[in-house]
């Protein structure tokens, strides 16, 4: 492949993997929220919700490749995984490296889920909203068609949907003292029950007995 079609792969990759990470995001807050009720079913929306994630992950370690690939700017392997020491624009090159890893961490935790303490857990899965924050702000800055208009209603309309399903979750009073001491308020548990599997949101009383 030549120059210009490495070029076009890092432009689509980083804008496929960024819309998969907004969708995800919201499916975790609509899950969250309950807004959706039971239609679609909760786990068949977990289900999905886990999907989008994994492939946003997926279309990122592409868009990484892509850049290694592509001879124009010519990154290297620092350049992409250690924040701020990037020559072309280091700000938001490196602003994409940190939430890179956020969104790394978040996915991995999630696969660990049963091996993890439930508190370090959802506090980890928090790490989604502001992974998201550092994107938008990474491709506004670096991305080339950040000026584009389809772009900009896109990234406005993932921007606005997960403000607007923040802005219902987070008034909302804690459930009871032991809820707040285990995941904290309802945003921080709706988040993490997002990526729960059905068992782990049955009262433990009710859970099979592993023995």
């Amino acid at each position: 492949m030549n120059d210009q079609t490495w070029w076009f792969v890092v432009r689509s990759t980083g804008l496929v993997a960024y819309v998969l990470l907004g969708v995800a995001v919201i499916g975790g807050l609509l899950l969250s929220t309950r807004l959706l009720g039971r239609r679609p079913p909760p786990d068949w929306t977990l289900d999905w919700h886990r999907f989008v994630g994994a492939l946003a992950v997926v279309f990122t370690v592409v868009h990484l490749l892509a850049l290694l690939a592509d001879s124009y700017i010519e990154f290297g392997l620092e350049d992409l995984l250690v924040p701020f020491v990037s020559e072309w624009r280091p700000v938001a090159v490196g602003l994409g490296v940190l939430a890179f890893y956020l969104v790394v961490a978040v996915e991995a935790t999630s696969l660990l889920r049963r091996r993890l303490p439930a508190t370090l857990w959802r506090r980890i899965h928090y790490l989604s909203v502001p992974a998201f924050a550092l994107a938008t702000v990474h491709l506004l800055l670096a991305g080339e068609d950040a000026s584009d208009p389809g772009v900009l209603v896109v990234v406005g309309a993932l921007t606005g949907a997960i403000a607007l399903l923040l802005a219902f979750r987070l008034p909302q009073p804690m459930r009871s003292r032991g809820e707040a001491d285990e995941g904290g308020p309802l945003l921080g548990r709706g988040l993490a029950d997002a990526d729960a599997g059905p068992d782990d949101r049955r009262p433990a009383s009710r859970r099979a007995d592993p023995a």
